[in-house]
């Protein structure tokens, strides 16, 4: 009788094949389940936990990358906070008022970009004199919009509140708009969007956030 011996030093080649599939098999399970975890995660965290997660992130991206040589490492990380924590693509059509702009499909992906590019900014500019172990988070409140979170930095000699707007949107607690002192982010840029396109075009706006969000 003849037998046959497969050495176990050097599989053969249908072996080996088998054992990656598999292998590549369990390494897809796996990063399914981490990033179905993550998002979970994230779904099932209050507002306040959402809020504070976001001032931290921020806080952190503007402290270790504060130096000017790494502007464009800053914005990259400011902005993917943006885009994760943020309701933007509805923010940035509420940007636009009652206007009632008429565009199509590439014009609206082009404003929704520079819109955040403009918000991250603008976040950058009104926090990167905060730190994470100053900011205190005061109450969160509900009504039928959302929720609202107020938070102000610690110390006697700051009297600084920031009311952060929350809504529910796919599961998850998104920012929706951002007051500082009471004075409304979303009501500034309606504003200023309004005052462009009553003077000027669309077109115009577009070169405003263009000129907005030149990389420093």
């Amino acid at each position: 009788m003849k037998h046959r011996f497969v050495s176990l030093s050097h599989p053969c080649p249908s072996t080996s094949r088998s054992v990656r599939g598999v292998i590549v098999w369990l390494l897809a399970v796996m990063l399914v389940a981490v990033s179905g975890h993550a998002t979970s995660s994230w779904a099932a965290q209050t507002p306040t936990e959402v809020v504070e997660r976001t001032m931290k992130d921020m806080l952190y991206i503007l402290t270790e990358l504060k130096d000017a040589s790494r502007s464009t490492q800053r914005q990259w990380e400011i902005e993917q906070v943006v885009r994760r924590a943020f309701n933007y693509e509805e923010m940035a059509e509420r940007s636009l008022g009652e206007t009632g702009i008429k565009s199509n499909a590439v014009e609206r992906r082009q404003f929704v970009r520079l819109f955040v590019q403009v918000l991250r900014d603008d976040l950058a500019d009104h926090l990167r004199d905060y730190s994470a172990a100053q900011v205190v988070y005061l109450a969160e409140g509900n009504d039928a919009d959302g929720a609202q979170v107020m938070i102000a930095p610690a110390g006697q000699e700051v009297d600084t509140r920031i009311e952060f707007q929350v809504v529910r949107r796919s599961g998850a607690w998104l920012v929706n708009d951002i007051s500082i002192d009471g004075a409304s982010i979303m009501a500034k840029y309606q504003a200023q969007f309004t005052r462009i396109l009553r003077e000027g075009s669309f077109s115009d706006l577009m070169e405003y956030l263009k000129q907005k969000a030149v990389i420093a």
